[in-house]
This record gives C-alpha cells, structure tokens and sequence, in this order.
C-alpha cells in the first residue's frame, strides 16, 4: 500500500508540474529534478539540474532549486558549502527579482549565514549579516505585504537578539503589532516571542485557544509549548486532539521523539527509560497517514539508528542505519528536523515557519 501511496504522490507532482509549466520547457526538468530528490534520488536530481543550467545558466527555478539541493546535501554530508545555497538562491533573486518564492528563501539563507557566524564566534561578522537578512525580509514584504513569515522571522530576530548583534525592540514591536493587527495567529506567535522570560507558554497559548477557538495551529503551539515546559504529558493531550482536527499535522510526533533524545543529550543516565521512549515515539511517526515524504523517513530511521546504539543495540543500529541510507544515503544528519521550506514544490509559496532560536 505505502508504495502506491509514494506513486499516486509522485504522480500529482508531475501533474501539478505539468498544469504549472507554460513558457520554459527546462522548468519540466526542474520539477523532475525535485521529484527526484524527494523520492531520495539526490544525485540524479543534482545531475538533472546541472544539465538544465548548462543548457540555460538564466532559469531561475533551476538555480533555486540548486540552492535547495545543497542545503540538503549540506545536513546529509554531501559534501557542500553554505557558499553553494546562497550562490544560487541569489542567482535566481536577482533574474526574477518579483518572485517571492526565492526571495524567501534568499532572506532565511541570509540568516542562517548569520548564524553561523554566530556559532563560528565571527563576532564581527554577526551585525553586518543580520542586517542584511532583515534588509532581505522587508523586500520579501515589498513583494507581498500580507507574508506572515518573513514578518515573524523580523520580529524574532529585533526581538531576540541583542543591539550588538542587529537587534531591535522598537522595530520587533513594531511588525508584531503588525501581525496582531492582521493575523490572529501570527499575532500570538509574535507576542510569544517577545513574553517575558520564565512566561508560563502552556497558560500561554491555552488563553489564546479560550479566547480564539480550538484551531489545528493552537493546539499546535500549546502541544509545542508543553515540550518546551519539558511536560510531554501535556504535548500528547494536544498532540492527540490536533491529529483528530489535521490528520495531516503529523510532525508532532516525531518532534515528541526528537524531545526525549535531547533530554539524554543533556542527562545520559536516563537513557535506558528516555531512549525507548523516543524510538517508540519514531516508529508511531512512520506509521502516520498521510505517509512521511521520503527524506524524513530516511532522518527518522536515521534518529531511530542512533537511539539503538546508544542503548548498546549495535545490530539493530546498523541494520536501521542502512535502512536509512538505501532510501536517501544524503538523509539529513542534523539533530533539528529537517526544514518543510525544503520539500514544498518549487513554484509553490513556502508558510512553513521554523526558529532559529528554539529546537522545536
């Protein structure tokens, strides 16, 4: 059954291609390419894109799909730079500089060079980087002024971070009082962001849900909330009645995993009662319907590989380690899941949000 379900996936994307495509045929390979690297084919898909930027160095797509490729091929060990994303993402900005598409995702390649810069301790390259990324946000606003993302991620970064480094709590008020002017949702993310330290975000978010409604993206956050508070009771309770509103909101579960490992990270004397706990955790995820996009299934037997060897199953570890690798040997090695901006189609405009700032 799962491998008709990856068909009838794949499928609706050549379709989805096909309906979209009207002007430039190199664009058809661009979305091969994409459903190449989703389906775990990350050499081919990269083989494919060289040929169509050979063929034409001006089709953007081509180029932001490139860029995509090797932040993939970055956290999966294949060998790439963050010089080699934000090359092209700024390649395909620049020939079409209307397109929100890549001018989203050319603004979060921005920070994350700023946050490297953070975690290099390139102190004096942290301001000017910053900078530059919020410069790159208030475009991607210029292009489309009712983007609550790109509006989240001004507010995180003014708020969160110090004058020093580029922040700002005048213009972090200011676009949260944007987004609490136009977007409900938003605007709590927005106001959760810059809550006091030591700010109960449970009591938080379960006020916003009194006051709002019970909606998936509420019940979201509170369960969110509930692993931060280190209270995974609490993050099943909702995690349980999103599932019943979104069946489609199953990232959940796998965050509940990725929850019990870091707490061994951080204390290894429990990792005999943690450990089974997030495996257990992992293989419900597999489970969920609609199907986990190949690259997450790879990342996840890859967690599930790591947690067995930890706990001394060497065999069980290796024999899910190649699991992992046979469906996508570039499976991301990073300990935070990898982001959705990576697996939506290439003309499709990104909402996925993640923090730089939080591990969930």
């Amino acid at each position: 059954m799962k491998k008709y379900v990856m068909i009838f996936y794949l499928l609706a994307c050549s379709l989805a291609a096909m309906a979209y495509i009207s002007g430039n045929p190199g664009d058809r390979d661009v979305f091969r390419a994409y459903e190449l690297r989703m389906s775990g084919q990350v050499d081919e898909a990269k083989a494919l894109l060289l040929q169509v930027l050979d063929t034409d160095s001006t089709n953007a797509m081509a180029h932001y799909e490139m860029a995509r490729l090797n932040f993939y091929l970055l956290t999966g060990g294949g060998g790439t730079r963050l010089e080699d994303v934000t090359a092209h993402i700024s390649k395909a900005a620049d020939l079409e500089p209307d397109n929100v598409i890549y001018a989203y995702y050319r603004a979060v390649s921005g920070f994350m060079n700023a946050f490297m810069f953070m975690q290099t301790g390139q102190e004096d390259k942290i301001k000017g980087a910053v900078d530059e990324t919020c410069s790159l946000l208030r475009k991607v606003l210029l292009l489309k002024p009712d983007y609550y993302e790109p509006m989240l991620y001004l507010v995180e970064i003014y708020g969160m971070l110090p004058p020093e480094m580029g922040g700002d709590s005048a213009q972090a008020a200011h676009y949260a009082g944007k987004l609490s002017e136009t977007n409900a949702y938003f605007g709590a993310r927005a106001r959760e962001v810059l809550a006091p330290e030591g700010t109960d975000l449970v009591k938080f978010w379960e006020n916003e849900i009194a006051g709002n409604g019970r909606t998936p993206e509420l019940l979201y956050r509170t369960a969110i909330a509930g692993i931060l508070a280190g209270n995974p009771e609490v993050a099943e309770k909702y995690y349980n009645e999103v599932k019943s509103r979104d069946p489609s909101a199953n990232l959940l579960q796998l965050q509940l995993g990725r929850y019990h490992m870091m707490k061994v990270m951080q204390n290894r004397e429990i990792a005999s009662t943690e450990l089974p706990v997030a495996i257990t955790c992992f293989e419900k995820y597999l489970q969920t319907l609609p199907e986990p996009v190949v690259p997450l299934k790879a990342y996840t037997l890859g967690l599930m590989a790591r947690a067995n060897m930890f706990l001394g199953n060497q065999e069980e570890g290796e024999k899910l380690q190649q699991q992992a690798a046979a469906i996508d040997k570039y499976f991301s090695k990073a300990s935070g899941v990898p982001s959705q901006i990576l697996f939506e189609p290439p003309d499709k405009i990104c909402h996925h949000y993640f923090s730089f700032f939080s591990p969930f």
